[in-house]
């Protein structure tokens, strides 16, 4: 049970730091996964985050369609009219490496006094309980 307490109250905390990174430049911490998510995924589909991210199709329908409206992605056709691929335009990129350029300061702050080995020891165990997590789920 400590374990889970234990990644309970650090996401807490981490979540907190990136709203607060994220609001002060104006979008939300979801908006600003979103937004990097296309960065590294340029032409990915609303569908692609919600896999990627395990969240509800509505929950990223109006995630995206509000930050078009704010002008920071544009949608490109495919074959298929219903299907569109994200991209972000000049001002979502703009945003996203500002606020991408903060969030990596926190995650280097934070992580600062463990080994990069370390880091992706932890991170590679963390992926495999997210795994298991998702077999549970079925």
């Amino acid at each position: 049970m400590n374990l889970f307490s234990t990644i309970y109250r650090f996401n807490k905390r981490y979540v907190l730091r990136l709203q607060e990174i994220c609001s002060a430049n104006g979008i939300t911490a979801v908006q600003w996964l979103v937004l990097h998510h296309i960065a590294e995924n340029d032409g990915c589909t609303s569908m692609d985050i919600v896999k990627e991210w395990s969240v509800e199709k509505p929950t990223v329908s109006t995630l995206v369609h509000k930050l078009r409206e704010q002008g920071l992605i544009h949608f490109k056709n495919g074959e298929d009219k219903r299907q569109k691929y994200l991209s972000l335009t000049y001002e979502g990129q703009a945003l996203c490496e500002t606020v991408t350029e903060k969030v990596m300061h926190l995650q280097s702050f934070v992580t600062e006094p463990l080994s990069e080995e370390v880091v992706q020891e932890y991170t590679a165990k963390i992926n495999t309980l997210e795994e298991r997590l998702k077999e549970y789920e079925r």
